[in-house]
């Protein structure tokens, strides 16, 4: 028997069907087209975040995905926000040393390095905005064990939070289309970010941004009409006064073929001149109160403001994790692992080696130097006795073990005799002198990436310099400045640096 991660027993039927596959005749409509964002106002809105603080949260998640839908910035941000998690590496960390552990870490490995993983981390991050997200597992058994086969994103409407508790997600069906069924067991990843306490009914980005939606979305549209109005010349036609009403019936028509066709007919009688708009007001309110909105929108996302404009020659994911705040990104991604972890790893373990240490699932964001620092770590001591279990070293890389029989890589041949720390005339100064070169080196690694370290606490300031036109004005701004300013690549260096100098200095203490 198959027992899901509360005790219930998992029909194994189930497991390997789609069963929230939506159907024109089920209450899961795969064309649930609705329509929430036009002509919202405040008193809406507010009507809708209540309809979803009493468990009816259609409204609410309808204006959600066309907020994503639409010019605001908050379509732009949130899709920075999720690119920067989907493209961080996902790796597997054993139990234990254990050669069982070990064994499950690996086949846990396997399944992430699918490619149907990424339909699983992209449908998660789908909560982002929405506070939850569900994606349905179908396993597979063609073979010895149980596998995950696909991942299938599943509509938010198609659900609702448990009146008793309103932690566990129920799915709406035929049987129950207002208060929906308890989830099958071992059928579903459920992501709720970890955005703000409380149920998560009342979480997600949408929730919080939706009024600067609100207020953008009108200034918007205040301003294409303003700019209907003042935005181009006036027209104006001049007739003599014996001109005759089929004459000013001529002149109206050359007046509105010059707004559509640039482009006119007249009797040498009649003029039309073109008049420089009249500035009934000035455009600078609304761009600068859009400008702010956009602002206000990517520091609540990202927690920055920077651009998310592209920079020419760089794609992908690297430039998206520049542009979220380091502790976002992190906690976005501890989160991620989390959910993996209990819902695919977990899940695992249960069906095929019920009663093994579940390993862990880690999403965790890497400086693309991360693996040569480790390795440059491990070359300056180890050779002076530091003892690390090689298993930790491939979790850390994301490696598998390799099995039994396989071709690896080997360490160099051992020294020749005599060339051994310790061993001949003069060891004691040839153990100082390489002591002393590996200082050198361990100095020359901590300096050689100053600049990476240094940029994310000195670009607010270089920012607020650039925007700045006065000394007080760049005073003023030296608060939220430093507020932004990110010491935490600076933090990870000198730790490395210390540790690797400690552990320099205990080695060289042992010998």
């Amino acid at each position: 028997m198959i027992l899901g991660p509360d005790g219930r027993p998992a029909r194994q039927a189930e497991l390997r069907r789609e069963i929230a596959r939506p159907g024109l005749a089920s209450v899961r409509q795969p064309w649930m087209i609705d329509a929430i964002a036009p002509g919202l106002t405040p008193d809406r809105l507010q009507a809708v975040l209540a309809e979803a603080d009493n468990n009816n949260p259609r409204d609410f998640l309808t204006l959600a995905m066309e907020m994503e839908e639409r010019p605001i910035r908050y379509a732009d941000v949130l899709g920075v926000r999720k690119r920067a998690a989907m493209g961080v590496e996902i790796t597997v960390e054993s139990a234990s040393g254990a050669k069982a552990d070990k064994g499950v870490a690996d086949e846990i490995r396997a399944i992430v390095a699918a490619p149907e993983i990424g339909d699983a981390v992209a449908g998660a991050l789908d909560g982002l905005g929405k506070g939850y997200a569900a994606v349905e597992i179908v396993w597979d058994r063609s073979g010895k064990q149980w596998t995950p086969a696909t991942y299938h994103w599943r509509d938010p409407r198609w659900f609702r939070w448990d009146r008793e508790d309103p932690f566990r997600l129920r799915l709406l069906t035929d049987a129950s289309p207002s208060q929906g069924e308890p989830l099958e067991p071992g059928k579903w990843i459920v992501h709720v970010p970890a955005l703000r306490s409380g149920i998560p009914a009342r979480g997600g980005l949408a929730r919080r941004a939706a009024a600067l939606y609100v207020i953008g979305s009108w200034a918007l549209s205040d301003w294409t009409g303003w700019l209907e109005v003042y935005g181009r010349p006036t027209r104006l036609g001049r007739y003599g006064p014996d001109a005759k009403a089929e004459d000013v019936a001529t002149l109206l028509r050359a007046l509105s073929g010059l707004g559509a066709d640039n482009a006119a007919a007249i009797p040498d009688s009649m003029a039309v001149e073109l008049l420089e708009a009249a500035r009934g007001g000035t455009t600078d309110a609304y761009e600068r109160l859009l400008r702010w909105i956009d602002e206000s929108t990517a520091i609540l996302v990202l927690g920055q403001a920077a651009t998310t404009q592209g920079t020419p020659g760089r794609l992908g994911s690297d430039e998206s994790q520049d542009k979220v705040r380091a502790d976002i990104l992190k906690a976005d991604c501890e989160d991620l692992g989390r959910t993996l972890t209990r819902d695919i790893a977990a899940a695992w373990v249960r069906y095929n080696r019920p009663g093994v240490a579940v390993p862990r699932i880690a999403v965790t964001p890497r400086d693309p130097e991360d693996g040569e620092a480790l390795a440059r770590t491990l070359k300056l001591l180890v050779p002076l006795g530091l003892r690390v279990e090689s298993s930790v070293v491939r979790d850390r890389l994301g490696w598998p073990d390799p099995p039994a029989g396989a071709e690896t890589l080997q360490a160099p041949g051992p020294a020749r005799p005599g060339s051994a720390p310790g061993s001949g005339p003069g060891s004691e100064s040839a153990a100082a002198a390489s002591s002393e070169s590996l200082l050198d080196e361990l100095e020359a690694q901590a300096l050689g990436g100053w600049q990476r370290v240094m940029d994310p606490l000195l670009v607010p300031i270089r920012e607020l310099a650039e925007r700045a036109e006065t000394r007080e004005e760049f005073l003023a701004g030296m608060a939220d400045a430093l507020g932004e300013m990110d010491d935490g690549p600076l933090r990870r260096a000198l730790a490395a640096a210390t540790f690797a100098a400690r552990g320099l200095g205990d080695a060289s203490d042992e010998a």
